[in-house]
């Protein structure tokens, strides 16, 4: 999947914004959100020299995964169960509202593709270019 901004909107202020999908079976990678601001966090998963407990490839971390990622910018945490928010109203995105415009927005749904209705699965969103690659915190707790 190319990484072409399409538009979206929020279910709750009907207002657009651009975003993109990532695979994170082709990236051999995990994704998690900010539970404050919603930005998109994605962590290779093919570091040998760091535990896989928690970062399990291909979809977003779990409860184990969250002690080895950095705060986020804006100080919110990177958490297990949170979910990409509207660039304009903060509000939580839900994933099968968007449904529509992501399945509007990709070629192959043509052809069958469906969106996988969750923002836990194989596909994680980035909203307006907010994302960050590999926060991993330093210190003892440390990937």
């Amino acid at each position: 999947m190319t990484r072409k901004n399409s538009q979206g909107h929020c279910d709750k202020c009907d207002r657009s914004f651009g975003y993109y999908l990532i695979n994170n079976g082709l990236n051999e990678s995990c994704y998690a959100y900010c539970s404050r601001c919603g930005m998109t966090a994605v962590m290779d998963t093919n570091y040998e020299d760091r535990p896989s407990e928690g970062l399990p490839r291909h979809r977003s971390i779990t409860l184990k995964g969250e002690r080895y990622l950095a705060p986020c910018v804006c100080g919110g945490a990177f958490k297990a169960g949170a979910a990409p928010r509207c660039p304009h109203c903060d509000e939580s995105l839900s994933a099968t509202a968007a449904a529509s415009w992501i399945e509007e927005g990709v070629p192959g749904a043509k052809e069958g593709w469906k969106w996988q209705n969750d923002w836990e699965s194989l596909y994680a969103i980035v909203i307006d270019q907010r994302l960050v690659k590999n926060p991993w915190k330093l210190g003892p707790n440390r990937a």
